[in-house]
């Protein structure tokens, strides 16, 4: 039995390491220290990395889930968010399924409900380079940059600290879009 769990971690974490792989060589994606995201519309150009993550879903949650994002812990975790409209300037995070390829376990927060819940910063490095969405959202990534509204970042992954930030640079975040106040973006 320890001899079966073993080869099933083992195999889990060389897919873990290959999908990993795999999709940096797309050239896409957002990378922040261990941890790489990947919108889906990305990761089902690669069918075979997609498949992994759905079997490897339904073997340790044992359910499919609705999400938008994956988020690849290079060392032992998968992770399925689900943000709100993808459209918005600053996405909210709705809910996320992580899993323990190491123990085989998963976890479920619904952060839906809660009243500062993370966003979503630089989305358009997620998506395919070919996605509508990107143009747009590159460009004001690279106006706000300019700005400063990106320093210590550890400040700004929620949606009270984002608004804080813009608050500081004369803008405000109205609807997860972001309008200038004071300050002019360049």
């Amino acid at each position: 039995m320890n001899t079966e769990v073993s080869d099933s971690k083992k195999t889990r974490l060389a897919g873990l390491a290959w999908a990993y792989q795999t999709l940096r060589q797309t050239g896409r994606g957002k990378h922040v220290g261990k941890f790489s995201y990947y919108h889906t519309s990305l990761v089902v150009r690669t069918p075979s990395v997609e498949q992994f993550f759905a079997i490897t879903l339904l073997e340790i949650h044992g359910t499919r889930i609705e999400f938008n994002v994956v988020k690849l812990d290079r060392d032992s975790r998968l992770s399925f968010l689900l943000y709100d409209d993808f459209t918005a300037q600053f996405p909210t995070l709705r809910s996320a399924v992580s899993l323990d390829l190491v123990l085989g376990t998963s976890r479920a927060t619904n952060y839906s409900h809660r009243s500062n819940p993370p966003i979503l910063h630089r989305k358009e490095l997620l998506l395919c380079a070919d996605d509508s969405l990107v143009p747009k959202a590159a460009e004001l990534t690279k106006r706000l940059d300019a700005c400063g509204a990106f320093a210590k970042s550890n400040k700004i992954g929620t949606r009270n600290g984002w608004a804080s930030r813009l608050h500081d640079l004369g803008m405000t975040l109205i609807d997860g879009d972001v309008k200038v106040t004071g300050c002019q973006l360049q």
